[in-house]
């Protein structure tokens, strides 16, 4: 795994052209397929590339290798920052803290772990999680550990934090609210785990006293960041399908927060806009979604999996524009 830094050397990149590059890669693999169904059926094939003439023009400002990476295993590892600082982490267990503009390295430490998801950056603490379910918390001035812990099951989206609590959704449908200061269990509540599912989950979100987080059920809630009780719930996606495949309605992709509403996708089910204090549907549309939202002040972007770039109106999600890019896959979990 490589961390590099690209500079612009058009000097001027606007940062709302910046906006819609929001995440389009997706873990994407249906293996023994002759499971589900027989060898006749047709075979997605990658779209053939295309010649195109760049806008952006990007020189490389520096390159580090940071570790090894894990193919198919979807891991929720990305750089963080805290402006002067970038901090990343490799499946083998290195993390390791750059100077921004240089890439040199300020410290780096090795954990004999397996890094699923993070880092997570907040108040001077670094988070990762595990596929074992194990949670450290790091001093991001000298990366020693400040305190470790176990959760319940294999962590596969970025922690939140907020306060003195940090929130962690692990695969088992689990939402556990720890300390902050010293990784004890705050409060835990669960959602069931349908038989079928994707391998991945949905990062939670903070909102005023809420902390907001979807499920493979379909489902996306709030509850309160203090004691775990629910303030809403919403599913987004009804059960339909007459195959557990087509039951399948995991909420993986990343929920967005703007201004008094949020935005969530579902996979072979809907994307759709909820009002943040109450959960209540301001506009929902069909949609296939496991990764890759975002939103700006007009319009909420997406990549949906069967490769097609959407953005849509964010106030009545009627469509503004789409292309498709790319056929895509996903990894289905037993």
């Amino acid at each position: 795994m490589r961390l590099g830094v690209k500079k612009s050397v058009l000097g001027n990149l606007q940062e709302s052209s910046m906006k819609i590059a929001f995440p389009f890669c997706m873990l994407i693999i249906l293996q023994g397929c002759a499971l589900f169904g027989g060898d006749d059926e047709d075979v997605l094939l990658p779209t053939e590339l295309v010649e195109f003439e760049a806008i952006i023009e990007v020189d490389e400002k520096w390159d580090v290798s940071i570790g090894k990476g894990h193919e198919g295993l979807g891991l929720a590892l990305k750089p963080t920052t805290d402006g002067e600082q970038i901090y990343a982490a490799s499946f083998d267990g290195n993390v390791i803290a750059l100077e921004t503009n240089r890439g040199r390295k300020v410290w780096k430490t090795n954990f004999d772990l397996n890094f699923t998801s993070g880092p997570t950056f907040k108040d001077g603490i670094l988070v990762l999680g595990t596929n074992d379910g194990e949670l450290i918390a790091l001093d991001a001035l000298t990366g020693d550990v400040l305190w470790a812990t176990t959760v319940s099951s294999e962590i596969l989206a970025p922690v939140a934090i907020k306060d003195d609590k940090i929130f962690v959704r692990t695969v088992d449908g689990s939402l556990t609210a720890l300390s902050k200061e010293d990784g004890t269990q705050q409060w835990l509540v669960n959602h069931k785990v349908p038989r079928l599912s994707l391998r991945g989950t949905s990062a939670p979100v903070n909102f005023a006293n809420a902390v907001l987080c979807g499920f493979d059920d379909g489902k996306v809630s709030a509850y309160d960041v203090t004691n775990g009780t629910m303030l809403w719930e919403t599913t987004l996606t009804p059960p339909s399908g007459g195959t557990e495949i087509e039951k399948v309605m995991d909420i993986d992709a990343p929920m967005v927060v703007l201004g008094t509403e949020l935005y969530a996708g579902s996979y072979q089910g809907a994307l759709g806009a909820m009002a943040l204090e109450s959960g209540d549907i301001i506009w929902v549309t069909e949609a296939s979604i496991y990764a890759g939202i975002a939103a700006d002040e007009n319009a909420v972007f997406v990549s949906e999996t069967d490769g097609t770039i959407m953005a849509l109106s964010r106030f009545t999600g009627r469509e503004i524009w789409k292309k498709r890019i790319c056929c895509t896959e996903v990894q289905l979990h037993l």
